[in-house]
């Protein structure tokens, strides 16, 4: 366990110190990097399997929650390694950091308002200085309730999904996250749950709680676990039947 990940377990019962060593922890490192170190290599063995299938269509790549950039090069990078020039990333994220906790969200206090905020300026500026090419990337800027709309579905071309990271934290942004995506989740691709295991493992709880929703919804989809990986993180991959 990493000393970042002890810190955080300390002060998790006391939320007024989380949030004021949290600020002061992003302030203070405010470098380009992930802040979760298994999610670069989690993105990286999801490829390899499907390239190692031979998947075709391959499909694209999707992203909830970028923060500072870095997972979403890395997957591009990735690919670019692999020689999967015909992926297209996709970015979802409001660029002003978590909205206000609510409902069930609201049973942690380590999350709040404004947390992992960066703004589009400074991810595509991240981006473009290391090599991404931004030709092949799509952004898409606001709350998940106000950006994931219908009419997103006809304004760009979005194709099925390979890899999808879902890093947003909450239960109701993983809801509104696997809602919007749900038409372009195609048999066999990955789905890494970023934040699983962040309140414990408390399954009534965050990414869990999401994810069994969705299942329950969609009875033709079942859902693979493959690995965990990082503090948080969960792999899954689908299985659509019919």
């Amino acid at each position: 366990m990493s000393l970042k990940h002890s810190i955080e377990n300390l002060l998790r019962d006391y939320p007024v110190l989380f949030r004021f060593g949290s600020r002061f922890y992003h302030w203070f490192n405010s470098s380009f990097k992930t802040l979760s170190p298994g999610t670069p290599e989690a993105i990286l063995k999801s490829f390899e399997i499907l390239k190692k299938e031979q998947r075709q269509p391959f499909g694209d790549y999707y992203e909830f929650g970028l923060f500072r950039g870095y997972a979403f090069l890395k997957a591009f990078e990735h690919c670019q390694k692999l020689g999967l020039d015909e992926v297209r990333f996709h970015g979802f994220d409001s660029f002003k950091g978590l909205p206000p906790a609510e409902g069930i969200d609201t049973a942690d206090g380590r999350f709040f308002e404004g947390q992992f905020a960066c703004s589009r300026a400074d991810v595509e500026k991240n981006l473009a200085a290391n090599g991404m090419d931004m030709s092949r990337t799509l952004l898409v800027e606001g709350y998940y309730e106000e950006s994931l709309t219908e009419s997103l579905h006809d304004q760009h071309e979005f194709k099925p999904a390979a890899v999808v990271l879902l890093d947003c934290d909450y239960y109701s942004s993983t809801v509104e996250a696997l809602n919007w995506l749900d038409r372009y989740l195609s048999d066999g691709c990955i789905l890494l749950f970023d934040d699983w295991f962040s309140y414990g493992d408390d399954d009534q709880l965050g990414q869990p709680k999401a994810f069994e929703e969705f299942l329950q919804r969609r009875k033709d989809c079942k859902a693979e676990q493959l690995w965990r990986f990082g503090n948080h993180g969960n792999a899954y991959r689908l299985k659509l039947s019919g």
